[in-house]
């Protein structure tokens, strides 16, 4: 596509809301969106931020009527309406349809907002991405991991599909805030065996903090609202007595849009009928809320600046035989790790983001698990 209002027949146009908000806002979010109302409509091609409604449009509208009153944000810039994803002849088409429009948002390097995805619309966000032919990270939100051993593949519903692929551009998986109670014990064997990083809800939420270096390093973002406990969000499709809370998941949202790499983040797992007095609804509205303030308040950093500028932290490993090259950034105070390829044919290494946690890890003599995984995965 040459022009971006070429996706705008992929949209249903969004319909008169009623916004809910606050009349002591003054500049609202529904200032800064514009809104794909009609036909022929033009797409602003220097807004960064693209958000559309996928699945039951009726969900997406209900989550704009709660988001459009929220405070504006004003270091944002434009953030472009898409409206709901038309429904094709089948599912299949549908997928299509989406795929096609992540892929044309992806090459002009917009960050996109999927509100009302499925888990069966992950794998056509991969197969989007692997469209653009670049290596991609994933990272779910979601209280079951969906990896299964080969001979159970078909159980899968999105991760086995991509992992499969010979032409595929999956380079890691990271899920979080998993429930063991909810999950075949067989899948961390295999999130093992793969190198995969995997965070059980109780890990996750005795500090926040360590999901922000995960989030650094992903491009696609699916958040499932079933990964919030049911007080808090009734309206979704396997309500549970636990989860995050409201607060944990607006938090790890903001996390989310602070990463300079992230391009993708969708909300998924809706159940209309049971949202109560519209709570889910709103809640997932306050989550993209703080995923937009997380955009405008992004650094910068690597890789969109040169990491070698850093302060740069060497700890020698004598009983592993590794030495750690670590990195800080002067204006985040954010971590890297440099991860060497073993092959010294090539002199490449792979940067990935951390805590300052590992870096204390390292310096107590032990290898940090982020590091390890990487390091095996391209050995």
């Amino acid at each position: 596509m040459k022009s971006l209002s070429e996706i705008l027949p992929y949209f249903e146009p969004v319909q008169p809301l009623h916004v809910k908000g606050d009349e002591r806002i003054l500049n609202s979010l529904n200032d800064q969106i514009k809104i794909h109302r009609k036909a022929g409509q033009t797409v602003p091609k220097d807004a960064p931020i693209f958000l559309f409604g996928a699945g039951d449009p009726e969900q997406a509208d209900a989550v704009r009527e709660w988001l459009y009153g929220l405070a504006g944000l004003p270091a944002l810039g434009q953030i472009v309406d898409l409206g709901n994803l038309k429904k094709g002849k089948s599912p299949a088409d549908t997928r299509i349809g989406l795929g096609d429009v992540i892929t044309e948002l992806g090459k002009f390097q917009k960050i996109i907002i999927i509100l009302g995805s499925s888990r069966h619309d992950i794998q056509t966000f991969g197969e989007a991405y692997d469209r653009l032919e670049s290596p991609y990270n994933l990272t779910v939100i979601d209280p079951v991991i969906d990896l299964m051993h080969e001979d159970q593949a078909s159980r899968s519903l999105y991760i086995n599909g991509l992992i499969s692929k010979s032409e595929g551009h999956l380079f890691d998986f990271v899920h979080l805030g998993y429930q063991t109670y909810l999950t075949d014990p067989g899948s961390f064997d295999r999130m093992d065996d793969l190198f995969f990083e995997h965070h059980r809800l109780g890990a996750l939420r005795e500090d926040l903090r360590e999901a922000e270096p995960v989030f650094r390093n992903t491009d696609i973002l699916d958040f499932s609202m079933t990964s919030i406990r049911q007080t808090e969000a009734p309206g979704v499709i396997y309500p549970s007595a636990n989860g995050l809370t409201a607060e944990e998941a607006c938090q790890l949202a903001r996390y989310a849009g602070l990463s300079d790499k992230l391009t993708l983040m969708a909300l998924s797992g809706f159940d209309r009928e049971r949202d109560l007095n519209g709570q889910t609804a709103g809640l997932a509205a306050q989550m993209t809320w703080f995923f937009l303030q997380g955009i405008s308040q992004r650094r910068s950093d690597y890789p969109f600046s040169d990491i070698r500028q850093y302060q740069k932290y060497i700890v020698d490993l004598p009983k592993s035989g590794h030495q750690l090259t670590f990195y800080k950034s002067p204006g985040s105070n954010r971590w890297w790790v440099e991860v060497p390829y073993p092959d010294t044919t090539y002199p490449r290494s792979l940067f990935i983001a951390c805590s300052y946690r590992d870096y204390q890890v390292a310096s107590e003599g032990e290898i940090p698990d982020r590091w390890w995984n990487h390091f095996r995965r391209i050995s």
